[in-house]
């Protein structure tokens, strides 16, 4: 980090940009920056952007494999690419392809033949809002599972939660790859990713248990719920403390581990594991945010 004294003429304040930045950014005495603030308040000064280029870019994929296809697909969609084209040799079953986890919840794709293309990049605002989302669809997805236990219900949460992990990865990306278009610091989207990504797993092993195992439900139902408080005022600085973190350690260990002995138990074990793995994220989140206090 460098530090630079604040001038004063006046009622005027300013000072002087890095001599190496200007000339990174062909700055000059007749160019202009904008500025503006990020959520936490701080200043961001960034060469003015005259037309924001549209990147296009178009693929020759040799392969045949749907899995590979999709992965190729996915990598596309949450790249910065405001149209991309993917030209196969030759033509596969896109039935199968589209059946394909989190594909369904895109809108944008168009699958033709033998060319699957994307016009019109997705903006996301609001990542933080994304994962806010995805935790109180959790926590109503469990509602569902203890109580109506509707399957078509519930395959259209994991959808809606899929969606907002998908999307929260293309932010996170575009952060990384533009950072002079992000209004967020790049620490925090990985903080969020790393939790969405807990979750979105957590929920994939979640939708394999039953109405019976409702005890186990209840229980994850209580810590989604202690996580859905911690998160709903993220943007405070005395939100996530560290103390707060490790009452949801203390939560989460106290959930009974199970001896896997088949694919049930194997579930509740995963699903225990993901939440040590969110708990994880909050400690490193929490102490990021008391050295950011300092």
């Amino acid at each position: 980090m460098e530090i630079r004294n604040v001038q004063r003429t006046g009622n005027m304040f300013y000072l002087y940009l890095p001599t190496s930045w200007c000339k990174q950014y062909g700055i000059t005495s007749d160019s202009k920056v904008s500025l503006s603030r990020d959520n936490a308040g701080n200043l961001i000064i960034a060469p003015k952007v005259v037309e924001q280029k549209k990147r296009v870019k178009e693929f020759d994929l040799a392969e045949n494999d749907l899995q590979i296809v999709h992965k190729v697909l996915m990598a596309c969609y949450v790249n910065p690419l405001y149209q991309f084209k993917i030209n196969l040799k030759k033509e596969l079953d896109f039935s199968k392809l589209l059946q394909q986890k989190r594909l369904i919840s895109i809108e944008t794709i168009e699958i033709d033949k033998k060319q699957i293309s994307s016009d019109g990049n997705v903006q996301v605002e609001n990542p933080t809002s994304l994962l806010k989302t995805m935790i109180r669809k959790t926590k109503n997805l469990l509602y569902i599972m203890m109580n109506n236990y509707e399957p078509e219900l519930m395959g259209r949460y994991e959808e809606e939660i899929d969606r907002s992990k998908i999307l929260i990865d293309k932010s996170m990306i575009s952060a990384l790859a533009e950072p002079h278009l992000s209004k967020m610091k790049a620490i925090n989207l990985y903080y969020i990713s790393m939790v969405s990504r807990n979750i979105e797993r957590l929920v994939d092993h979640l939708l394999h248990l039953k109405k019976e195992d409702s005890s186990f439900l209840h229980a994850i139902a209580q810590r989604i719920e202690k996580l859905k408080d911690i998160m709903e005022g993220i943007e405070s600085e005395h939100t996530l403390t560290y103390e707060k973190a490790v009452e949801f350690i203390k939560s989460v260990l106290a959930i009974k581990q199970v001896k896997v002995s088949d694919l049930e138990t194997y579930d509740k074990q995963r699903i225990r594991q993901y939440l040590i793995g969110i708990s994880e994220v909050l400690i490193d989140w929490a102490i990021t945010k008391e050295i950011d206090l300092s």
